[in-house]
């Protein structure tokens, strides 16, 4: 599933060339400048200029590790030090699509891959000649599994949540014992296809959400003994979910969800609707770009004030990449990233120190510092 839709995004690469008119900014450059605050990139490298970075995960230190999962199926580390990124290692262990990346948060040497080949594997950055475990269901048959499409660990380190493809008839959540490194359980009545997104919530172990192509986010008390108890709430998007993210404002939960369709909705988790919901038409209008058809979303994150959303457009070789603050249901223009020279694919962002790293369909990595 996830190569079509790198094929498919390189089709609409290509498609959005067509013409000088198809897109372009609403307003000049001064006008730009006044409603932007600009943001040049302290760091670049070219990781790889003939595939894509998917997936970007860090550490928390001054001086950070940032590993990157690229379209050839291999994970590159990286230090970012003294504004320059040094390649440290690279894992090419993984014989399919890598889904999601995750640094442990105890730990900045231990650094966990999913793949599309049903295993999440621990690798240890001290001993990186073989990884130090394989997490995988060890219910199915001999040649048989279901494909990771995403996990997450829950932040005391102590448990591992993967979601996986519709796989005879089910989607999957499994759970797994970090320390023990056993197979627990799994749920598999709660979504109706693929699902996307699995995340702890970065406080409560027992909180976790869940979204799927089957346009459902599922919220689970994980203290409970079973699924049917466990899960608390079904927020329908009408729509479906592309990646999910826990964020807090004024002291309360919301999680942050883009739809395939380009859409950010915002919810509170014990609202029927979202409190805001940003199509991809009025993220367009706020980004200063004519055409919302060429409009993508790349996350959402929580700053010191508000909400950061980070958009781009397609255009050309997809230069065009900013950041909106959201306060409410009010969307503003924040950021421009000048000299981005590609359509960004993912994003990592410490809201401690304000640094943001991109990667995308050039294979370039940025750091950024949009304060």
């Amino acid at each position: 599933m996830r190569e079509l839709e790198l094929e498919n995004s390189e089709i609409s690469a290509e498609e959005t060339q067509s013409t000088s008119d198809d897109d372009g900014d609403t307003c000049d450059e001064d006008e730009l400048s006044k409603i932007f605050k600009n943001c040049s990139p302290m760091a670049e490298k070219v990781v790889a200029p003939d595939k894509y970075i998917l997936h970007i995960a860090a550490t928390l230190e001054t001086n950070p590790n940032a590993a990157l999962s690229l379209s050839d199926n291999t994970c590159e580390v990286y230090n970012l030090s003294n504004n320059q990124f040094a390649k440290l290692h690279v894992f090419a262990e993984h014989t399919d699509v890598i889904s999601e990346i995750r640094f442990s948060s105890e730990n900045s040497n231990l650094l966990y891959t999913g793949c599309a080949d049903g295993r999440v594997r621990l690798w240890d950055l001290r001993t990186p000649r073989e990884c130090s475990v394989e997490f995988k269901d060890t219910t199915v048959g001999i040649g048989k599994f279901e494909e990771i499409t995403c996990f997450d660990v829950s932040p005391n380190n102590m448990l591992l949540a993967a979601g996986t493809n519709l796989f005879e008839g089910d989607a999957f959540m499994l759970f797994w014992d970090v320390r023990k490194h056993s197979l627990l359980g799994g749920y598999w009545e709660s979504h109706t296809d693929d699902i996307t997104q699995v995340k702890f919530h970065h406080d409560d172990p027992n909180k976790l959400i869940s979204g799927s192509v089957d346009g459902l986010i599922n919220l689970y008390d994980l203290s409970q003994n079973n699924e049917e108890d466990a899960l608390i709430d079904s927020l329908n998007t009408e729509s479906s979910v592309e990646k999910l993210r826990w964020l807090q404002h004024q002291g309360k939960d919301i999680v942050g969800c883009i739809t395939h369709t380009a859409d950010v909705q915002l919810w509170r988790t014990d609202d029927a609707q979202p409190y805001c919901h940003l199509h991809r038409a009025e993220i367009a209008k706020a980004t200063k770009r004519k055409s919302e058809e060429h409009i993508y979303v790349v996350d959402t994150y929580a700053t010191t004030n508000n909400l950061l959303v980070l958009a781009g457009s397609n255009y050309c070789d997809g230069e065009s990449f900013r950041g909106l603050s959201v306060a409410g249901k009010t969307v503003e223009p924040t950021f421009r990233f000048l000299n981005n020279k590609q359509r960004v694919r993912a994003s990592w962002f410490n809201c401690h120190t304000d640094l943001l790293l991109s990667g995308g369909e050039k294979g370039i990595i940025n750091a950024w510092k949009p304060s």
